[in-house]
């Protein structure tokens, strides 16, 4: 076995644990915005925490076996970079935008101080779908990217539309999805004391 096959099998396995953390990202998230109480709320936080010790190895893997691979093979295709530079743009956006929202989530459960109402808002945030499906179409454009090795121009196309088609299926899963129970009862808790107003 020489290092160039080592180091090629290591880049191919970060791609994989990639997409298996993209897979467990979505499961976490739809039990994240299904949640109806405070219990319901704790397993998805933890859970997205413990998703960076399957990202950071990726991440790793697949810059660093991306650059070795590319300089041992002579390459000077346009897609490679491209490739490079947006699979560090998934990390700067998770850690930036889902980042930063979970944590500020895990803040808000531990002090116990806001409403469930605050809590279960917080969590129906837009950025985190959009950040979700932004990160998961911009994938899918990587690996059509390192499939078909196209140019400078389908590089870029590729990569726009993937990014843009993830962020529209991941909006429209959101609007398709039901209302959590708690939710539900509270809008019709409202609705009933404006009708017993009027």
């Amino acid at each position: 076995m020489t290092i160039f096959s080592l180091v090629l099998f290591i880049h191919v396995l970060s791609a994989m644990a990639l997409f298996i953390a993209i897979a467990l990202e979505g499961f976490f998230l739809v039990r994240l915005r299904s949640a109806r109480d405070r219990g319901e709320l704790q397993f998805p936080v933890r859970a997205f925490r413990r998703l960076g010790s399957i990202y950071a190895p990726a991440f790793v893997g697949l810059l660093i076996g991306g650059i070795y691979l590319a300089s041992q093979l002579g390459i000077r295709a346009a897609w490679i970079p491209l490739a490079l530079g947006a699979t560090l743009l998934i990390a700067v956006a998770g850690g930036l935008i889902t980042g930063r929202k979970l944590s500020a989530l895990r803040k808000m459960l531990t002090t116990e101080t806001d409403s469930l109402e605050l809590l279960l808002q917080s969590v129906k945030s837009k950025a985190l779908v959009v950040s979700y499906g932004f990160r998961a179409g911009l994938a899918v454009g990587i690996v059509f990217l390192m499939s078909t090795m196209p140019s400078l121009a389908l590089s870029l196309l590729a990569l726009g539309v993937g990014s843009v088609a993830g962020i529209l299926v991941a909006l429209g899963l959101q609007s398709s999805s039901p209302r959590p129970h708690g939710a539900c009862n509270y809008h019709t808790a409202g609705t009933s004391q404006v009708t017993q107003r009027s």
